[in-house]
């Protein structure tokens, strides 16, 4: 009998790598098979697919969301993408978001395995890598919600990007220049945050490999050529808009000179058993620095430097290979001897059982933040028995402003305005700030005590006038925009309302409860 070859280590990371696709692609699609809805938000993205739609496919200058005309001044390739696919397979915009996010998802599989490839230098940890990046949480939960539609193809061709970049300041081959203009031409159209993170990820991949004649040459083709490429849509937003919807939207960054902690100190993975690949990766992290391989720990830290709002997601890039190293070069090395070959075999096993319990773990308790169907009934009635122009306090207790899925769905399943929903606001100068702290403010006064005194008092001090109250009392407790606990909420602010000359009852369930205000 022919002896079996033993694979290369190119083939060996390769297999590891389809292995992660495959596995990584069913932990991304369980989540939203199990809700039956676009995971957390999408409403706003919701109206913006169908703005692409009635404009016959020609650029919107606005869309019409919670009352408010916002610029669409939002990167449009997700929108397009979603409006065809929508029409062409004959499926509501809806479904579009509950899908096509976590299907862009698991592409960036492989398109991490490709990057993994070249900062590790060698196959095989590119593929423990992928592994890993392909069951880290928080590598997919913020990609495969609803709002994951233009994230997660802005995380996918960041990906493709940065390697495509790397690739040209290492072998400095023509395709390699194509490439990268194509990819970050790509990553610009999709999501304004891929694409600062994009520009910090290729400075410091330039800064490491780049710094002689050729590769500032090719620096500033691929500038140039990214720049005019996009010209015909940004030119188009500055006719339109000036430049206040993107100056608007960069306040919203969360920066601070405290959020360069953040890597340090905080558990960044979202793991929601123990948190073991954060520790491998920050054994990985000293690890790295001690071999002199600067630029996977530069690369974690960089996000939060660039746009530490959404830092945390670009960090478990670079986290992944740093973990992927700690399992090659020190625990795999250290069992690998005859004496501990089956303690080896034991680590890899129970690594691959981890990874893969934990995130079906974590997507069960992710898919609790989907709209429930008794909420999307109730967004249903509202829609019939309203009037169009009513205004209504939206509360569910959630004072996360970025996981309060019924806020946003509200207005765009409804056509009513919601006084606690934030989305959309960060294009418009000078609101976000004070919308999101009247929305945490709001939501606080469903959790406490004279629940009703403290609405009334906000109303008054945020000069908000309301027709309708509207109570998600089945909620949730949430960390990190996945569902904890069920709990109720609300049920003193109901009994107040009931008992309030000033309020009535016109929808009741287990779930909902709805008030209308008589003056």
């Amino acid at each position: 009998m022919k002896k079996l070859r033993t694979p290369t280590l190119e083939e060996t990371g390769t297999l590891i790598a389809m292995t992660a696709t495959i596995f990584g692609g069913v932990a991304r699609l369980f989540a939203p098979l199990t809700a039956g809805f676009p995971l957390n938000d999408g409403g706003l993205f919701h109206v913006m697919i169908l703005a692409v739609q009635n404009s016959q496919y020609r650029l919107p200058e606005y869309v019409r969301y919670n009352g408010l005309n916002i610029p669409f001044a939002y990167p449009p390739l997700g929108f397009y993408c979603g409006a065809f696919l929508s029409q062409l397979l004959h499926i509501s915009p809806v479904e579009i978001l509950r899908w096509l996010p976590a299907l862009i998802a698991t592409a960036t599989i492989p398109a991490f395995y490709w990057l993994a490839k070249l900062f590790l230098d060698t196959p095989s940890k590119a593929g423990i890598a992928a592994l890993i990046f392909a069951f880290l949480p928080r590598s997919m939960s913020w990609s495969t919600m609803g709002g994951g539609l233009t994230r997660s193809f802005g995380l996918l061709f960041l990906l493709l990007t940065a390697a495509s970049v790397y690739s040209l300041f290492k072998k400095q081959e023509r395709k390699y220049l194509f490439t990268s203009i194509l990819f970050s031409v790509l990553t610009v159209l999709s999501h304004p945050e891929a694409a600062i993170h994009t520009i910090g990820l290729c400075i410091l991949i330039w800064a490491f490999l780049g710094r002689n004649k050729k590769g500032i040459l090719n620096a500033l083709l691929v500038g140039i050529g990214t720049i005019a490429i996009t010209a015909p849509w940004w030119i188009t937003l500055i006719v339109r808009f000036g430049l206040a919807p993107m100056h608007a939207a960069a306040q919203t960054g969360f920066h601070s000179a405290i959020a360069l902690l953040i890597p340090v100190i905080f558990t960044l993975t979202d793991e929601p058993m123990m948190t073991l690949i954060a520790v491998l990766g920050v054994i990985g992290f000293i690890t790295s620095i001690h071999q002199g391989k600067y630029l996977p720990p530069a690369a974690y830290i960089l996000p939060f430097i660039v746009e530490p709002r959404s830092a945390p997601v670009y960090a478990m890039i670079p986290l992944a290979m740093l973990a992927s190293l700690t399992i090659s070069d020190i625990i795999l090395p250290f069992l690998s001897t005859p004496s501990r070959s089956f303690t080896s075999k034991f680590f890899v096993a129970y690594l691959a059982v981890y990874l893969l319990g934990s995130s079906l773990y974590f997507d069960t308790q992710f898919a609790g933040t989907s709209v429930s169907q008794a909420n999307r009934d109730a967004f249903e009635w509202t829609k019939l028995n309203t009037p169009p122009d009513s205004r209504f306090l939206v509360l569910t207790g959630e004072t996360d402003i970025f996981c309060d899925g019924i806020s946003e769905w509200f207005p765009a399943l409804t056509g009513r305005a919601s006084l606690t929903t934030i989305q959309g606001l960060e294009w418009l100068p000078g609101k976000f700030a004070t919308a999101a702290q009247i929305q945490r403010d709001m939501q606080n006064c469903i959790n406490g005590s004279k629940a009703l005194d403290c609405i009334e008092e906000k109303t008054r001090q945020a000069e908000l006038q309301y027709e309708y109250i509207y109570i998600a009392n089945q909620s949730a407790i949430k960390t990190m925009c996945r569902v904890v606990m069920p709990i109720t909420r609300g049920d003193l602010l109901i009994l107040e309302l009931e008992n309030s000359k000033d309020h009535t009852s016109i929808y009741r369930t287990s779930a909902v409860s709805i008030f209308s205000r008589l003056r």
